[in-house]
């Protein structure tokens, strides 16, 4: 009992099965776009951390007077002013030892996240910009920020206090009077001044 096909459906199938082998992503015989987007996708972490995980996956360097053994207890409900994950913005108490840290989650155009944290002590203030790779965060602040300054001593001249925003991406940098010097806006890859 053989049936034999048309030939239009004989021709049709023969099209479609020569588009489908010849295609670059079935062939397996990715584009070079392609391959720049497996590239880049493998040399960023795949999924976006926690707050809380971000908070404590920070280098000690980066906040010598909190070490990473004492964070986790920092990060209790009596010791969070704000914890908003949907906005990506965590906030933590400091009191007379430590610093009042916050770390505010930046979403770049390719779905990855910058991660900035700001130490505010009782005598200056400092903030960096850290970008997950691999193997660790690299500090990125310098070649991100415009005219980036350390806060050491909020009665020095050049002092410049980052505030980092709950909602927006509008950082507000400030003197040590909290006055405000000028904004920052987030464009996707990088903190531009704003007029």
């Amino acid at each position: 009992m053989t049936e034999r096909f048309p030939p239009w459906f004989v021709t049709g199938v023969g099209l479609l099965l020569g588009v489908w082998l010849w295609s670059p992503d079935v062939a397996g015989q990715d584009t070079a776009e392609q391959k720049a987007a497996l590239k880049n996708r493998a040399s960023r972490p795949s999924r976006g951390r926690t707050l809380d995980e971000y908070f404590l996956a920070i280098p000690d360097s980066y906040l010598p007077g909190i070490p990473r053994a004492r964070r986790r207890a920092l990060l209790r409900p009596e010791h969070v002013i704000v914890r908003d994950e949907r906005n990506g913005y965590l906030e933590i108490a400091g009191d007379g030892a430590r610093p009042t840290v916050t770390v505010a989650k930046f979403r770049r155009s390719d779905g990855t996240y910058l991660i900035a944290v700001t130490a505010d002590y009782e005598m200056g203030s400092e903030c960096w910009l850290l970008d997950e790779q691999p193997a660790g965060f690299v500090d990125v602040t310098r070649n991100l920020i415009p005219d980036y300054r350390r806060c050491e001593d909020f009665e020095a001249a050049d002092c410049h206090v980052y505030e980092l925003p709950r909602y927006g991406t509008t950082v507000v940098v400030k003197d040590g009077a909290g006055r405000e010097r000028y904004r920052l806006g987030w464009s996707g890859n990088r903190f531009e001044r704003l007029p």
